[in-house]
């Protein structure tokens, strides 16, 4: 693995040549930006009629198609007046048949936006998802980005009792949530760990944005049920055009495996899962995906999460990994690089439950890119109730429950919460809009807020 984000390479390679395959689309190789350029197929639309290439249909050579001059006239009379019937009810049916097969094809393969190019691999927002659908183990993914000092973007994924990964997307000034869509033909195994992480393309790759490689991409990451990490991406594009585009990314053909039971958490461009050893596994996109062994041994089927430990340092891989050791103390680890191994952060000494539903945020305390972060940590007790560890100062780290309004994660889920991606154009803010948190409360998915001082409960997502 090169261990240093190199941004001289071409932009980023997001499908390999195996694998080059964008549902509904061709994906052609670009020359100028070694990534993935997506462009619509010309596809066979199914049930209509073949015609040749000067226009004409192939029925001429229908048997019954043509009159003898010597047929009675009173039969011929007849054999006119049903045909015409028939001709009449076949005009009827047709048009009836084409209305409805175009709503039901138009709810099939609607995306959020009317100008965004349709894939078939993303069905449409359904009215009747509702809380029912949310699989009672489903993990929840979150992610989310800064466009501006105040304009924000938040995607979040879960897992519906239905087996599909749906993605519900929120922007500020919405009024609430919506579905972004549904994945209808991953292969996800059934409970499984979702993560979600995101970047700009242009940020990333440090190259001017254009008309094919502006697009935020969100990274989706799941077990597939051959037991495989795997892993899906989402390009929203809002200039020159909306659009919307998405396909199975380059980490799949690896057939990695995490361990039975392994959490799953992503910082982009980290994802982190457990293997079956208890030993914490990363996987890491410099140009190409590759994995290493953290060298961190946790509790088995530990929750963990993974934070910057600032602007400048999250740029080259600088993070804290939270996890509970397996002595079921919370632990806390960090590396001031991708290349360096990770040694201990000294925090209040804290035993929780076994597996024990752990999340974890960072804000920065000032909009320098070398400022300290204010880091935030959730966690459950014995009773099911949900601490807070945290520092905001340099007093060092402290620890307090939080208002029992905020409720009690159903047990056997997790606590995910959101730190925006440091690749974006608005980067990594100091303010505490998006200092949120997810959970399953009897099985519906919670989010609470931290303005800085308290906790509130902002509503349920689904």
């Amino acid at each position: 693995m090169s261990t240093t984000l190199n941004h001289d390479s071409e932009g980023l390679e997001v499908v390999p040549g195996s694998d080059n395959n964008v549902e509904g689309l061709e994906v052609a190789h670009n020359h100028g930006f070694d990534g993935l350029e997506a462009s619509p197929k010309v596809q066979t639309a199914y049930g209509l009629e073949a015609v040749s290439k000067d226009g004409s249909s192939n029925m001429d050579n229908i048997e019954g198609a043509r009159w003898s001059k010597s047929q009675n006239p009173r039969r011929k009379r007849l054999w006119l007046i049903i045909a015409a019937v028939v001709l009449v009810l076949v005009i009827v049916g047709a048009v009836v048949g084409g209305v409805v097969g175009s709503r039901s094809n138009h709810k099939a393969l609607a995306t959020p936006s009317s100008s965004s190019t349709p894939s078939p691999s993303t069905s449409a927002p359904s009215s009747s998802t509702t809380a029912s659908s949310i699989d009672a183990s489903s993990g929840i993914g979150v992610t989310g980005w800064w466009s501006s000092d105040s304009d924000f973007s938040i995607r979040l994924a879960y897992q519906g009792d239905d087996s599909y990964l749906h993605m519900m997307q929120y922007n500020s000034g919405d009024d609430d949530w919506s579905t972004m869509t549904i994945l209808t033909n991953l292969d996800v195994k059934q409970g499984s760990p979702i993560a979600l992480s995101c970047f700009n393309n242009p940020v990333f790759s440090n190259s001017d944005p254009n008309s094919d490689n502006n697009y935020t991409q969100i990274e989706i990451f799941y077990i597939s049920d051959r037991g495989y990490v795997a892993e899906w991406w989402i390009r929203e594009q809002q200039v020159p055009e909306q659009r919307t585009l998405n396909g199975n990314g380059s980490m799949s053909p690896n057939a990695w495996k995490a361990g039975v039971g392994s959490r799953f958490t992503s910082y982009w461009p980290s994802v982190i899962v457990q293997d079956d050893t208890s030993q914490l596994q990363e996987i890491y996109y410099n140009g190409s995906w590759s994995q290493k062994d953290l060298g961190l041994a946790c509790q088995n089927h530990s929750a963990f999460a993974e934070i910057p430990v600032s602007i400048k340092g999250g740029l080259i891989g600088a993070e804290n990994f939270i996890y509970q050791r397996d002595d079921q103390k919370l632990f806390v680890e960090g590396r001031k690089d991708s290349t360096a191994s990770a040694s201990t952060v000294t925090i209040p000494a804290i035993t929780m439950p076994a597996e024990a539903a752990i999340g974890a945020f960072a804000i920065p305390r000032s909009s320098a890119s070398n400022a300290a972060m204010n880091n935030y940590i959730l966690w459950q007790n014995a009773t099911g109730a949900i601490q807070m560890t945290w520092e905001d100062d340099n007093t060092g780290w402290r620890t307090s429950s939080t208002p029992e309004s905020l409720g009690t994660p159903d047990k056997g889920t997790g606590i995910t919460c959101l730190t925006p991606t440091l690749w974006a154009v608005g980067s990594l803010q100091p303010g505490y809009s998006m200092a949120r948190c997810y959970y399953l409360v009897d099985g519906r998915i919670r989010e609470i807020q931290y303005d800085g001082s308290n906790w509130s409960v902002v509503g349920n997502v689904i």
